[in-house]
């Protein structure tokens, strides 16, 4: 569907729950004492049962910016749904997470994304954390990825996925490619860019994620950015966007007409509610683009969880929040396209958005939160 197909706005879709309601409750952290920040990958089989991943980190160590909750001291879990996500399996932990953490390895592993190649392969990107000092995230080592043949029954011993230590921020499987966009930066002072060493590049495989190599460096001034997504428009070509801590009321991004070969010079979107670590995904014939609404602050405004349309991906709305922030930092998502259950019929059925959100219950202990999004009905 190309951009004049594309509904005009938010109001083509439901939200549910729809706001200011408070959004379901996917992961009750706040029960046993616990957070979950960074690490949201979702993904579904080809036979239609949803795998959805969150973090189960400590919620008492204060790291050291002093928050409460913000922590890497943790592993990963898993959920499961096999009627289109209207019910969940209770969590089981990610085997390569739990046994990293539970050997004491000086860190420790979040899955940020996940890819399903044509095949059914399944290829999951893991976040390595550093915390042989302290209970922040930064600074990251080598990132590395893990590999499904059985539809996420077991797992594939890890590769790293490059050479240089740094963070996978998003990936895509487009064209027959598994694509994945690196920032190649330790966060050993920053995890926003600092030098000319820290570039974005894209990582891609054709051989379903067993193995990878650059095929591109991304055209951004990387000084004060940070975070990124990648994702692919109607029309075939591919758009990455990153975040600038200057200036959080846009988002620089570039374009490639040939797989991620080259880019085009980047240029700037607006997004009037500011955003952070944003997400973007199409659905509907538009995009979405979600994430904290600028930097944890006082100020109006800032460090709620909000989502902004676009029919081409370029020009966005004004935004809606979500979810309001209540206590501390959150608002890390990630959201999936998901087939539901119903009319389901050779891996195709009526389609649905769901997102997963990070959302502090207490100073920065977080619970994860969900929302569903459908096309409205068309007269």
């Amino acid at each position: 569907m190309v951009a004049s197909e594309a509904p005009e706005s938010l109001d083509a879709f439901t939200i549910t729950p729809a706001p200011p309601a408070k959004p379901e409750l996917f992961v009750d952290h706040e029960k046993t004492g616990r957070s979950g920040h960074i690490g949201h990958a979702l993904f579904q089989r080809p036979d239609g049962e949803i795998f959805a991943f969150f973090p189960n980190c400590a919620s008492d160590d204060p790291g050291r910016h002093g928050t409460t909750g913000h922590s890497a001291t943790g592993w990963m879990e898993v959920k499961r749904s096999r009627d289109g996500g209207r019910s969940w399996s209770e969590p089981v932990p990610l085997d390569y997470s739990k046994r990293t953490f539970d050997a004491k390895l000086g860190h420790t592993i979040f899955t940020e994304k996940a890819v399903v190649t044509d095949n059914g392969t399944i290829v999951l990107f893991h976040l390595l954390c550093d915390v042989s000092k302290d209970a922040l995230w930064e600074p990251y080592l080598v990132p590395t990825s893990t590999r499904s043949t059985d539809g996420g029954e077991t797992w594939s011993e890890p590769i790293e996925l490059c050479p240089d230590r740094g963070r996978i921020y998003s990936a895509i499987h487009a064209d027959g490619l598994v694509c994945a966009l690196k920032f190649r930066n330790d966060a050993e002072e920053n995890f926003c860019g600092s030098t000319d060493e820290h570039i974005y590049s894209l990582y891609a495989s054709r051989d379903d994620g067993a193995s990878f190599h650059r095929i591109s460096d991304l055209p951004f001034d990387t000084r004060g950015r940070g975070y990124g997504t990648l994702c692919r428009l109607n029309d075939g070509r591919l758009i990455a966007y990153v975040y600038n801590r200057n200036d959080e009321e846009h988002l620089d991004y570039a374009i490639s007409n040939n797989g991620g070969i080259s880019w085009s010079p980047p240029r700037r979107s607006v997004f009037a509610k500011r955003i952070r670590n944003p997400q973007m995904i199409g659905f509907g014939g538009g995009y979405f683009m979600h994430g904290r609404s600028g930097t944890y602050g006082p100020e109006p405004g800032k460090g709620h969880f909000v989502m902004y349309y676009s029919r081409d991906g370029v020009t966005w709305d004004d935004g809606i929040y979500l979810a309001k922030r209540e206590h501390g930092q959150g608002a890390y998502s990630n959201s999936l396209v998901v087939r539901s259950s119903e009319g389901h019929v050779d891996g195709k059925g009526p389609l649905r958005l769901r997102i997963h959100a990070s959302h502090a219950y207490s100073a920065d202990s977080t619970n994860i939160v969900a929302w569903w999004v459908d096309e409205a009905a068309r007269g």
